[in-house]
C-alpha cells in the first residue's frame, strides 16, 4: 500500500511538473478596448414626435498602439462586438441643469456606426422612461463592426424621438466599449 501511494505521488508530481513546463500557444488575443466620445451632439429643441437623425464627426480607431501591445494588429482582428454602450448628458451645460440636463424628454433613441465605404449598421437602441434621468445603457445589437474598426475613422449616426419640447439644446457624449477578438502575429 505505502509503495502504490509513493508510486501515485510521485506520478502525480511528474504530470505537474511537465504541464506546467509546456508553451503557451496562444491561439487568440481577446482585449477590450474603450472609446468616450468627447465631440458632443445637440438635441434639436423643436422637432416633437418626428425621428430626428444626427450624425457625428469622423472618430479615429486608435486601436493600433493596444493591438500592438497584446501582440496582434488590425489586420489579424477576427471580430469586434459592442458591449456596453451609454449615453451621458453633459449636466454643466445650463444654469438650471437640475431641471433640463436629463433624457425624460426622449422617448427613444438609437445609434447607428457608418462608414463611407462600408455602410450603415444599427449597434444599439432603447426606450426611454419618461423619468428623469441623466443617462442610460443603451440594449447592444448583435452586430460584427470589426470591419469599421479595422478602418481609420467611423462615424456614429444618433436617431432619436422627442415626447414633449425641450427649452434648449441638451449636449451629451458617447461612452463605449468594444469586446475584440484577433489572432497573434
Amino acid at each position: 500500500m505505502k509503495s502504490f501511494l509513493k508510486i501515485t505521488c510521485i506520478f502525480l508530481l511528474f504530470t505537474l511538473l511537465l504541464n506546467s513546463c509546456k508553451k503557451d500557444n496562444q491561439t487568440e488575443i481577446v482585449l477590450e478596448y474603450p472609446l468616450l466620445f468627447l465631440d458632443n451632439m445637440e438635441i434639436d429643441e423643436k422637432n416633437i414626435d418626428s425621428l430626428i437623425v444626427r450624425e457625428t464627426l469622423d472618430f479615429p480607431t486608435t486601436l493600433e498602439g493596444d493591438l500592438a501591445k497584446n501582440n496582434t494588429s488590425k489586420e489579424k482582428i477576427k471580430s469586434a462586438k459592442l458591449v456596453f454602450m451609454r449615453i451621458q448628458v453633459m449636466d454643466y451645460a445650463y444654469d438650471d441643469s437640475s431641471k433640463y440636463s436629463n433624457l425624460k424628454d426622449l422617448s427613444f433613441m438609437s445609434l447607428d456606426i457608418k462608414h463611407s465605404n462600408i455602410g450603415q449598421k444599427l449597434i444599439a437602441s432603447k426606450s426611454i422612461a419618461d423619468v428623469k434621468t441623466r443617462a442610460i445603457n443603451l440594449d447592444l445589437e448583435d452586430t460584427e463592426v470589426k470591419d469599421y474598426l479595422k478602418q481609420d475613422k467611423f462615424r456614429m449616426v444618433v436617431k432619436y424621438r422627442k415626447r414633449r419640447a425641450m427649452p434648449h439644446e441638451m449636449p451629451f457624449v458617447i461612452s463605449l466599449r468594444f469586446r475584440i477578438v484577433a489572432d497573434p502575429l
